[in-house]
């Protein structure tokens, strides 16, 4: 068991980054053309999606994906230009409009699929309640009918939990980080986020009466966002995703995710659960990177 946890790190994990030195990547032809027709690539940092991605006092971007996105940009020589820090829905917004070519730590949805493109996911995390310490942590949202329960606003998990408990009050927040804080003033039952932020930001002391409750059967595969027609920088950001080790990602994971709260000993169900999704989500990747070999090797 013990053996299993300390695997965590490394199954979790689909696809990530590194602060290792690492070799350019020599792209086809076409995409270095591609790249050296586009001179600017312009992104923004969501302003507090911790771990994944925010900013810090110094408006500094930091996170799981910021690093992520550096990696690629030293390995592919991207032309980033970054702009600032925004809330999620008006990043979404911006790039709607064509002001924005890149975004990081996105879910695809079928709305945000109208006008942008995903990669494959680089981590994959699942949603959770977070409830107060008096409360029990086996609540579940068709308990919660009729209560008031906060979540992201414009955040993919909303449409979900939206459709599937419409008896729920459901309260739409800018971030995690106000729902939690509705939390703990008790203006909301309990809060809708996923595993990764609710551990990151319950290690704040500001957050230390709160605990993370049941899964709520909605995962978030994040993925890199580009504009739908720049199908080119999709591909340069395959290309890069897929020529990073499995070390250079567990050591992109270690400051970023690691063990939740209170779990030094014994890992609790919601990490098993998200050790065996992250194992599977590695697995199909193997066996499609291995399939995708196959087929290239095959003679035309």
């Amino acid at each position: 068991m013990q053996r299993l946890w300390r695997l965590f790190p490394i199954l979790l994990l689909v696809l990530a980054s590194t602060r290792l030195a690492a070799a350019p990547l020599q792209l086809e032809p076409e995409l270095q053309q591609w790249l050296a027709s586009h001179p600017t690539i312009n992104w923004a940092a969501e302003a507090d999606y911790a771990p994944f991605i925010f900013v810090d006092p110094q408006r500094q971007a930091q996170g799981l994906s910021h690093d992520v996105l550096r990696a690629l940009q030293e390995r592919l020589d991207l032309p980033l230009q970054q702009k600032p820090a925004l809330p999620l829905n008006e990043l979404l917004d911006q790039a709607r409009r064509g002001h924005l070519d890149l975004l990081t730590s996105l879910r695809p949805t079928a709305e945000r699929a109208e006008y942008l493109a995903f990669t494959s996911p680089y981590v994959e995390v699942p949603t959770v309640l977070v409830v107060r310490g008096e409360q029990r942590t086996s609540l579940t949202l068709k308990q919660l009918a009729g209560m008031r329960v906060a979540v992201g606003d414009g955040y993919a998990v909303e449409r979900f939990v939206r459709d599937s408990y419409p008896t729920v009050q459901w309260l739409a927040l800018p971030t995690d980080r106000a729902g939690l804080q509705a939390l703990q003033q008790r203006q909301v039952a309990a809060v809708v986020m996923d595993l990764g932020s609710a551990s990151y930001l319950l290690k704040e002391e500001a957050f230390q009466d709160l605990q993370i409750g049941t899964k709520i059967g909605f995962n978030y595969p994040l993925s890199f966002a580009y504009r739908k027609d720049w199908p080119e920088l999709g591909r340069i950001l395959e290309a890069g995703l897929h020529s990073l080790s499995l070390a250079e990602r567990e050591e992109l994971m270690q400051p970023w995710l690691e063990q939740l709260p209170g779990t030094s000993q014994q890992p609790g169900s919601l990490l098993l659960a998200a050790v065996a999704m992250g194992l599977l989500a590695l697995t199909s990747l193997l066996v499609f990177l291995a399939y995708r070999r196959q087929r290239r090797a095959q003679p035309s």
